[in-house]
């Protein structure tokens, strides 16, 4: 458990409208995910979303070991791809805005992957890119957890989806495998704010 996997080059931590932890996990389980997921389906899905509330702990600047990535996600949620309807696709992005708050605590806010734009007018999405293509009236494949798949932190909007699919790897061994990769490709870990999240100005 005190083996070092590699090493971050800042803290990484939660936060509302975004925060690097988020960004962290939230794009490295696209990144993991897709590559399951294409290998199983020949697919991709479009986005992930997950819940800062699930992120159980920090990741501090410097050595990132085992047993922090147990600490981080001590659950055993599994990555999942579920297919959304336009409406709830829609709905989806209407609890990111209720949910995200300027500022706001820990809990807050909603971790998205990097090829989501969303800009905030208060409470409601204003403008909203995946791939950077404008948010259509259509289906979406989501990678999320299992856990919020069947509505935990009232994401109601994942119940009686289009379709549900296991990819067929924990949350917390997607992160080790990133985190292990990384280090065997001679990278350092690290994560920015990119306003992936936003309110309008």
């Amino acid at each position: 458990m005190n083996e070092v996997l590699n090493v971050s080059l800042v803290e990484m931590s939660t936060g509302s409208p975004e925060g690097k932890l988020g960004n962290f996990v939230s794009d490295l389980s696209l990144k993991i995910g897709n590559e399951l997921y294409k290998e199983k389906t020949g697919n991709v899905a479009d986005f992930v979303l997950l819940n800062n509330g699930g992120l159980r702990t920090f990741l501090p600047k410097g050595n990132i070991t085992r047993r922090k990535i147990y600490e981080l996600m001590p659950f055993e949620n599994e990555l999942v791809v579920v297919t959304l309807s336009a409406e709830k696709a829609n709905n989806l992005f209407e609890y990111i805005a209720k949910k995200t708050v300027d500022g706001g605590t820990r809990k807050q806010g909603v971790p998205v992957s990097g090829n989501i734009k969303v800009v905030l007018n208060g409470l409601s999405p204003k403008d909203i890119f995946i791939n950077e293509s404008p948010f259509l009236g259509k289906e979406y494949k989501v990678i999320t957890s299992d856990y919020l798949a069947n509505g935990g932190d009232n994401m109601t909007f994942f119940l009686n989806p289009v379709r549900y699919e296991k990819i067929g790897i924990k949350l917390r061994d997607a992160i080790m495998h990133y985190v292990i990769n990384e280090k065997k490709a001679g990278n350092s870990l690290d994560a920015e704010l990119d306003k992936r999240i936003s309110y309008v100005e």
